[in-house]
C-alpha cells in the first residue's frame, strides 16, 4: 500500500518537492484544498552536518504555492522549512528551495502550464 500513495504522490505533485519534503497534512475546505508538506527531518543544512548538538527549532513561515486543481477547488501547497540550530546557541540555519519561479508563487509545472495556455 504504501508503494501505491508514494506513487500517488509521485504523479500529483512536483519532483522538486517531494525528495526534500512530506506530506503531512490535507484539508479540504468549501472553496479550496491545502496540502502540508513538511521538511523532512534528515534535511540537516549542510552547514551544520559536522557540528555537534545540533537540535529541531520549529519551522520557519510557510511558502504557499498555487498547484493543479483538485477536484475543481484551487490547490494550495503549503511548505514548512524546519529550523535548525546548535544548543544553546541562537543563531538559526535553515535550508533554501527553488520551489517557484521568481516573482510567482506557483509551483513551476503550473507556471509553465499557465504560461502556455496564454
Amino acid at each position: 500500500m504504501k508503494d501505491l500513495v508514494d506513487k500517488l504522490l509521485r504523479v500529483c505533485f512536483p519532483d522538486d518537492i517531494l525528495p526534500y519534503f512530506e506530506l503531512s497534512a490535507i484539508e479540504e475546505h468549501k472553496n479550496r484544498i491545502e496540502i502540508r508538506f513538511d521538511e523532512k527531518k534528515e534535511m540537516i543544512p549542510q552547514c551544520l552536518r559536522r557540528i555537534p548538538n545540533i537540535v529541531l527549532d520549529g519551522f520557519c513561515n510557510p511558502i504557499g504555492l498555487l498547484s493543479f486543481p483538485l477536484k475543481d477547488k484551487p490547490t494550495y501547497l503549503k511548505i514548512y522549512r524546519r529550523r535548525w540550530k546548535q544548543s544553546g546557541i541562537n543563531k538559526y540555519y535553515s535550508n533554501t528551495y527553488q520551489l517557484h519561479p521568481s516573482g510567482i508563487k506557483t509551483t513551476h509545472h503550473f507556471a509553465s502550464f499557465l504560461k502556455e495556455a496564454h
